[in-house]
């Protein structure tokens, strides 16, 4: 049985891997879509032949998507969406539907939360809920036996004209028991590291987060409960990318790679005792992190992490249920910088309780604070947080319009801001913390080479054309 996993195209490259859901954007950054390649090794393991399809990262035109599709003949076609993309994937369904017999069924957050529309407004055959690695495995088991689907633990499907939801399938516990993902099957050289633009690819060391942040759908997806992996099968894993894969720079894709300091100084060890060099990113919080961590991580081979800033008053941290406070943030930034790794600031306007002021102060803060760089977003209330019910009851939405639904375009106003005022509060935040003179002269300073000459010129001018030209 043949297994097609499809991103998707359309008219504008999104990024598409669970909670991230957001334009291609400045940061010419082309993120893995790591659910495919783990979801084709668990198939593979156990004997479907599989082909993978990024048709974002390799911007193939439908046309020639369509020939693949006749040319592979798949029996099941394993779909990535997203809220802001779902209308125009499941356009390429309806395409695909057309010249081919296979089954379709979707992945992501999106169909997660919303089943039941879902199937209603599309072809799709079946939805898989939340983790998806072994609901899709037992799915394309049972289409294979042509026996009935009502048994496979998180999916969902249309019967007699009723959407059915089976029970939800309980999540991977030993995270070892999945094989290494299939990057054999990915242009690898498609996907850019943020900041470097270096080929590089995604490393999932842990799923699942325990914090409660009003905005993110993280836990809806992989739960609140952390499930690590082992140190020895992070790590070879690891040497499989440098090695094989002859990958140099990997992202650590934890919601929160520092939760727990064991965890990472014994991954940070076994780098080192194994001689690995390579180069690589993680996200983390503010409050889990330290002088002694962020040496080691230093140590063995972190360049840059990043933070989810999201505001620079604590009224708005405290209703966003952020659990972290002013000084944790500034203490955070300053060590970072100081153990010399470069610092991501990421922030969020139009959450509950922001004003015009409060936007300035935390302009003010990121500026202060001096990260290597920042990210600024609109606060978009997904289905499935907390977020969305705040915003439905105040009556601050404007929009139902799942293609609006991105964290660079505002789609909400409250008593105190706008829509245009949430744009305007994102532009200015941009303009004010990158066309500052300092840190002009803190990124030459930071230029080693002709490559990080030709990478700064070819961010300033995307950055210039994308943030100062396009927005005034």
């Amino acid at each position: 049985m043949k297994v097609l996993i499809l991103n998707p195209p359309g008219k504008t490259g999104y990024v598409k891997e669970g909670r991230c859901e957001q334009k291609l954007s400045s940061w010419q950054y082309v993120m893995v879509p790591i659910s495919l390649p783990y979801i084709a090794a668990v198939l593979r393991e156990s004997g479907f032949e599989v082909k993978i399809i990024d048709a974002v990262a390799e911007d193939t035109p439908i046309d020639i998507l369509k020939d693949h599709v006749i040319s592979f003949e798949p029996d099941l076609t394993i779909v990535n969406t997203s809220t802001p993309t779902f209308r125009e994937d499941m356009l390429v369904v309806d395409v695909l539907k057309k010249i081919s017999k296979s089954f379709f069924a979707a992945i992501g957050v999106h169909v997660t939360v919303l089943p039941d529309e879902s199937m209603e407004k599309s072809k799709l055959d079946f939805i898989v809920r939340g983790e998806p690695e072994i609901s899709c495995l037992k799915l394309a088991e049972a289409l294979k036996s042509k026996e009935n689907v009502n048994h496979v633990k998180g999916i969902s499907y249309k019967k007699d004209g009723k959407i059915i939801n089976n029970p939800d399938r309980p999540l991977i516990e030993d995270l070892d028991s999945l094989p290494f993902p299939a990057r054999d099957l990915l242009k690898n050289e498609k996907y850019t590291m943020p900041i470097y633009n270096r080929p590089y690819t995604l490393l999932v060391p842990s799923r699942g987060c325990p914090s409660s942040c009003i905005y993110c759908t993280a836990n809806v997806y992989y739960g609140k409960k952390c499930r690590e992996r082992s140190c020895k099968n992070i790590v070879d894993e690891i040497e499989e990318i440098l090695n094989v894969h002859k990958i140099s720079d990997i992202t650590m894709w934890s919601d929160t790679f520092t939760l727990k300091k064991n965890f990472v100084i014994e991954i940070c060890d076994e780098i080192k005792r194994r001689g690995l060099k390579f180069n690589w990113m993680c996200n983390s919080r503010v409050n889990t992190i330290d002088p002694e961590m962020l040496k080691r991580m230093k140590d063995a081979g972190c360049s840059i992490i990043s933070y989810g800033v999201e505001s620079g008053v604590k009224e708005i941290l405290d209703n966003a249920k952020k659990g972290i406070n002013i000084k944790q943030i500034e203490d955070a930034i300053k060590w970072t910088n100081d153990a010399g790794i470069e610092s991501i600031a990421h922030v969020i306007f139009g959450l509950p309780g922001e004003t015009k002021e409060t936007v300035e102060k935390t302009i003010d803060f990121i500026k202060k604070i001096n990260p290597t760089y920042a990210q600024f977003y609109c606060a978009t209330p997904f289905h499935g947080t907390e977020f969305y019910e705040i915003a439905k009851k105040n009556n601050w939405l404007t929009t139902e319009d799942w293609d609006e639904f991105e964290i660079n375009n505002p789609i909400i106003k409250t008593d105190k801001m706008s829509i245009e005022d949430l744009h305007t509060a994102k532009i200015k935040a941009y303009k004010a913390f990158y066309l500052r003179p300092g840190y002009a002269f803190s990124t030459i300073k930071r230029i080693k080479s002709i490559k990080d000459l030709i990478r700064a010129g070819k961010q300033g001018m995307s950055f210039i054309r994308e943030w100062v030209i396009e927005s005034d």
